[in-house]
């Protein structure tokens, strides 16, 4: 019973922090008093008299802070899973996007995209990240096995290639459109719109639910191959 109290804590441990994340923001003409006062003008009708516009304080809450609050709150949820996946496919504690050419040709794809207006962003950023992390596990890959030495080595091998693929792509394009590639990959959330919530929130949740069905193969696969060879799973496929 205790543990699933815990659990319980766990997971509504978000809802505070997102109430407490609405009274934060850039903006000083609305105030945490200020929400506070237009909470109490949503529930019982009235507040105080120092209350401003209530259509100012809703644009604030629900059109600013909220949708950027949900966003990054979608996004970490996704980093944490696409985290864990990765350490236990490559069996490596320390394994990450940087180190496995991930980012660069997420950043590439990016790149493209944003010098070629029809291309498609995410999408193509994702297709080459995908391939990027293709590369490096076939390339660390010797008989039917990877170690972590040589996946190491590979992946710094595809990061540096995309990574010079990208500088070239700096290059060649002009001024406007390169100071927004380096704005698009130092990445950021003040744009955070409802709109760029409702297009994140479906693939998010579909990865993550994907991955939290395949939790349990993912953590014999960490114990190594020939583990999960003794219990019917196929490490290759």
């Amino acid at each position: 019973m205790k543990f699933f109290r815990k659990e319980k804590i766990f997971y509504l441990a978000p809802f505070p922090l997102i109430l407490i994340s609405l009274l934060v923001g850039p903006s000083d003409q609305v105030t945490p008093s200020h929400v506070g006062q237009w909470v109490l003008l949503m529930i019982f009708g009235h507040a105080g008299n120092d209350l401003l516009d209530s259509q100012l304080i809703e644009a604030v809450v629900l059109q600013t802070r909220l949708p950027r609050v949900l966003l990054a709150f979608l996004v970490g949820a996704s980093l944490t899973a696409s985290g864990t996946t990765l350490q236990a496919l490559f069996r490596n504690p320390l394994v990450s996007p940087y180190i496995l050419g991930l980012s660069s040709g997420a950043a590439f794809g990016a790149a493209l995209a944003l010098v070629i207006p029809w291309l498609p962003l995410q999408p193509l950023a994702f297709l080459f990240g995908f391939l990027a992390v293709g590369l490096s596990y076939f390339l660390a890959l010797k008989n039917r096995e990877v170690s972590t030495v040589s996946l190491i080595l590979a992946g710094i091998i595809v990061s540096a290639i995309f990574t010079a693929l990208l500088t070239i792509v700096q290059f060649l394009t002009d001024p406007f459109k390169l100071q927004t590639i380096v704005h698009w990959t130092m990445g950021n959330l003040h744009n955070a719109s409802w709109a760029k919530v409702e297009s994140s929130v479906l693939p998010i949740l579909v990865g993550c639910v994907w991955l939290f069905i395949l939790r349990w193969r993912m953590n014999v696969l960490a114990l190594g191959e020939e583990e999960a060879r003794a219990v019917g799973l196929n490490p290759q496929r």
